[in-house]
Formats: C-alpha cells, structure tokens, sequence
C-alpha cells in the first residue's frame, strides 16, 4: 500500500492586490405607474383653493422602443375613467422644451375613442413610425389625454396630468467593429516590452478616422486595494489616422515600464477615437480599451524550499504551475530551472519528466478573434520533475523561474511500507 504526502504552496513574483468586492444591485423593472392629477392641476377651482382634476388613471408598459430609421414599432395604452360620467378625452403627443430631443409630431400615430365612460377601461393603440432620414438619438415625449397640466415650478415648465411617458432610441447598425478584446490583462518585466493587437473592420462605405488618446492620470488611490500610477510614458500607440471603407486596420498598444519602474498592478485606459457614423457622438464606450498590467522583476537567486525522506519513500515529484496573465504577442513561455540538494550538500540536476496542459472549451462564448466553434479560455500549463530513490534525511530544492510573475508548487512524496 503506497501514501501521498502532498505540500502545495503559491509564490508570487508580483505585488497584485485582490480587486474590493462590489456588492450587487437589483434593478428595478421598467413599468409605467398610472398617472397621477395633484393639487397644482390646471382647471376649475373648487373654491377653497384646491383645483378639480379628472380622475384619468394611465398605465403603459413596453412604451420603450428601438428602432431603426424606416422602421415602426406599436405600444398600448390603458386608460381607466374613475368620474362617475363619461369623460371626453383628447389623445396627444406632448413635448417639452426642455426634452433633448422630442419625437416628432408626425411620426405619432394614436388610435382609440374620443369618449370614455364611466367606469370603463380603453385601450389606446400608439404607433411610432421613424422616417427613413431620422437622426441617430433617443427621442422622447408623453402620450397625454387631456389638455390638464401642472402649474409651472421652480422655473419648469408644465407637464400633463394624464399621460403616458415614451422613449425610442433610433440607431444603424455600427459600420465600425472592434473584432479584438477591449479589455487587455497580461504582465510585463521592468524594463521589457510587450505589445498588444486591436483589430478593427470598417464596413461602412467611408473613411473613419483613428485617433488614439491616452487617458489622463487619475486621482490618488490609497489602500491594498488600489492600482499604481501609470507614467504614460510607457505606453506607445501605433495606428494609422484613418481606415478605408471595407479595410481591417491594427492599433498596437506596447507597453514598456522602466527598469526602476515598482513591481505591482497598473490600470490605465485608451480612448481609439474613432468616428462611426452610425453611432451617436456621445458615449464612447465602446472604443475604450482598458489596460490592466502587472510589472514584475526577475529574481537574482531561486526560491528554496525544503522536504523530508523517510526510509518508505520511493520517490519525490515536484509540480510547478506557473501563474500568468493573459500573454501579449511577444510574451515568452514560462520556464524554470530545478536543482534538488541531498542531505550532504550534493547537488542535483532535476530532469523533467512531463508538461501538460490544462484548458476550457466553451461552446456559448463569444469569440471575437478567430473563426469557428471553439472558444479556448486558455488553460494552465503544468511541468512535473521525478526525483527517484532519494537518501532518506533532510532535502532542499531550488527554483529559479523564467518569464512568469509567480507559480504554485507541489511536492508530493510517494511512500510504501518497505520501510516498516
């Protein structure tokens, strides 16, 4: 009967500090309330200084449309009469000056009776029709029923009692693709360089300008669990100033801390400053590329370790598992050097015996870069050392590691019971 003894622990080359847990949110679900009339109504006064208002209650759900220019899109609107008597009602677009961008009047079509009786519940069938020349933005405006609006408040203007809120965001399909990662994490050694590829398509029928700009230098960050300062120095762009219709253009981001640079993790950003005409001006999200990159210093001396020989071990097997970020395209493959060092001081060259890799398949992520079927989440690599026979006493093993800002480690001693 043989035992395995296992003695596993983690090295690291680099200061990284955990990222600080965000806890989640709930977001609450889009649905119109009905409207309510207040106090400050415009209409009959009562008399002792309260304003009658119609008791129109309204309830739209869905009124959020996307849609593209040429396109037409339906929503429904219930409107419930709580008067005592039929209510005649008169069914509106209605704008403010203060919107960014109201929907046209013409492109509002609504459809349903001009009276509701008491008691009763209507349907209103609204439809939005988008001309084909429409801009790119989010239009937005109310369907109201009656002509009863707020008093003026603070300066603002009125809004109506009895109205429905509705919003359509009129967008293209985007003529200018990112068929890269926007997200860049790998390492670097002080004094190296790496370097990363963003490929972009255009399709659309127009030059589009690139511009890259480097993101300003952010405010102090205290604590374990804040990132360094990035000098922008270290961060050389090369990209061309525009890309034609139906070409694919390469952004290379290379990234060169200096050899007195400190060893940690740095996070900066790179607006591309494109232009797609199909996408609004503001918000450029979508051409961001996050930095996030850990400086590390090649050791001098190997990590030592020490184990202990018995009279039933057989033998002893060292596994090192490097731990990387995501390579850049230029980045070497980890490697290490093993010495074992026997009880009287004897040196040993330890052989490696395996490499293995472990990886991840996906069959639902996304993969942007290449073609086909397969999204391979890059897996761990693995290197095994035997060390055969050892004299029993107290051992030591030296690792020098290569290209790699730490690794685990694992000893594992194989005994049997020749020993008893």
């Amino acid at each position: 009967m043989k035992r395995v003894i296992l003695i596993a622990f983690v090295v690291a080359l680099a200061s990284v500090p955990a990222a600080a847990a965000v806890a989640p949110t709930d977001a609450g679900a889009n649905v119109a309330t009905p409207a309510a009339a207040t106090a400050t109504a415009t209409g009959a006064d009562a008399g002792d200084g309260q304003t009658n208002y119609t008791r129109l209650y309204v309830d739209a759900r869905e009124s959020y449309l996307d849609l593209k220019p040429g396109q037409s899109g339906t929503f429904t609107v219930t409107v419930e009469n709580g008067e005592d008597e039929a209510v005649d009602v008169n069914p509106h677009l209605f704008t403010s000056p203060t919107d960014r961008n109201p929907l046209e009047a013409s492109w509002v079509d609504i459809s349903g009776p001009d009276t509701i009786e008491a008691g009763a519940e209507v349907e209103y069938e609204v439809s939005i029709s988008i001309p084909e020349d429409a801009e790119i933005a989010r239009y937005s405006g109310q369907i109201a029923f009656t002509n009863q609006t707020t008093k003026p408040v603070a300066g603002q203007p009125p809004r109506p009692i009895h109205a429905a809120h509705t919003s359509v965001n009129v967008w293209k399909e985007p003529t200018v693709k990112i068929l890269s990662e926007t997200y860049i994490s790998t390492q670097v050694e002080a004094g190296d360089t790496v370097t990363k590829e963003i490929v972009i398509k255009n399709t659309g029928e127009e030059s589009v300008p690139v511009s890259p700009e480097r993101a300003k230098q952010r405010g102090t960050c205290h604590g374990p669990g804040c990132s360094e300062q990035v000098d922008q120095s270290w961060i050389d762009i090369d990209a061309p100033s525009q890309i034609a219709p139906g070409e694919t253009a390469t952004v290379t981001i290379s990234i060169s801390p200096g050899e007195d640079a400190e060893r940690g993790r740095y996070d900066t950003s790179i607006d591309l400053g494109l232009k797609d005409p199909n996408r609004p001006d503001r918000g450029n999200y979508w051409q961001e590329i996050n930095v996030n990159f850990v400086v590390w210093e090649q050791p001098s001396e190997p990590f030592t370790t020490g184990f202990t020989v018995t009279e039933r071990t057989d033998d002893v097997t060292l596994t090192l598992t490097p731990r990387n970020y995501r390579s850049a395209e230029n980045a070497d493959a980890a490697s290490f050097n093993v010495t074992f060092v026997s009880p009287d001081g004897e040196r040993i060259e330890a052989e490696r015996v395996q490499v293995s890799k472990r990886g991840h398949v996906d069959l639902g992520a996304r993969q942007r870069t290449t073609e086909g079927a397969y999204a391979d989440n890059n897996g761990q690599t693995e290197f095994v050392y035997v060390l055969d026979a050892p004299d029993t006493g107290e051992w030591g093993v030296e690792i020098m590691p290569q290209d790699t800002i730490g690794f685990q480690y694992e000893l594992t001693r194989n005994e049997s019971d020749s020993g008893e």
